[in-house]
């Protein structure tokens, strides 16, 4: 793939979102090439003489695509509010025991949310309670009327959430890996992360390299990234012993049996969920003949 392609590609992509981007924000996420910032910006010249691509301001656009300068800016000012309330939502929500970390994904994650956006969320638990901190997690967000459901009418500023994790399952499996889940692990903001998992996530994934190489990931440490000394003692017994782990497998058994008949393709493993039924990406990436 030539550096001029990818440019084109990676505009695409972002055109596709409504979105936009920066010359950072291209030579961060520029797709399938490695391109030095002087090469890019000489590559990006080029095509602007050529009217491969255009220049709004700081902007760089696919051409007659300017108004998503200005819709950038007030989908920016939107999100704002959304994006408090996620924070908050969070700091309250990371209190409930074996939540070790908690990311906003998505569009808001970007500042590229609506007056209709819900509150992706990405939860990071503690190793074997993934399933007991989901229940509580779900449970408690259901009884606040927090939780978007299936037939929700008004989602603005419901939480969604939709990506569980654990330290054992950082390195995402083969079937979960493409661009779109690349591009959502390095914008996810850390809304609570006191042990700075972001790091170790990362690093768990080189694969991220494969579809944006420009990308800086940071280097694995060795260390043991839930941390070694727990931050609290929780009511409910963690994984690590044996009422833990009977609480854990009856929670997971419990979900399943409530989940079956209603799985499509979500991605379920007793140390991961991913309740994406179809990726995003590939749809995307289908429509607009991006990459095989």
């Amino acid at each position: 793939m030539s550096l001029g392609f990818s440019i084109l590609q990676t505009l695409k992509y972002s055109d596709y979102f409504g979105f936009p981007l920066t010359l950072e924000e291209i030579h961060l996420r520029l797709i399938g090439v490695h391109s030095s910032r002087p090469i890019l910006v000489h590559t990006i010249n080029q095509m602007l003489i050529k009217r491969l691509i255009e220049q709004s301001g700081n902007y760089y656009h696919l051409p007659s695509h300017s108004g998503l300068v200005a819709r950038r800016h007030t989908r920016a000012k939107l999100s704002a509010s959304l994006i408090t309330r996620a924070r908050s939502l969070a700091s309250r929500l990371a209190r409930l025991p074996g939540v070790l970390a908690i990311y906003l994904t998505g569009s808001l994650a970007l500042d590229n949310g609506d007056d209709t956006s819900d509150i992706d969320l990405m939860i990071i638990t503690q190793r074997g309670r993934l399933w007991t901190t989901r229940l509580l997690l779900t449970l408690a967000t259901s009884l606040l009327g927090l939780r978007r459901t299936p037939t929700s009418h008004h989602n603005s500023g419901k939480l969604c959430l939709n990506l569980y994790l654990t330290p054992s399952s950082y390195l995402l499996p083969s079937p979960r890996r493409s661009l779109y889940t690349a591009y959502e692990l390095i914008q996810a903001i850390p809304l609570y992360d006191p042990h700075n998992t972001n790091s170790a996530l990362l690093a768990a994934n080189p694969w991220i390299h494969s579809y944006l190489p420009n990308f800086p990931l940071p280097t694995p440490t060795g260390s043991d990234p839930e941390g070694r000394a727990q931050p609290r003692q929780y009511s409910v017994r963690g994984g690590s012993d044996p009422i833990g782990r009977t609480i854990e497998s009856l929670c997971y058994r419990l979900q399943l049996l409530y989940m079956h008949g209603k799985l499509t393709r979500e991605y379920i493993t007793p140390n991961s969920a991913f309740f994406h039924p179809h990726d995003p990406g590939k749809i995307i990436l289908h429509k607009l003949t991006l990459l095989k």
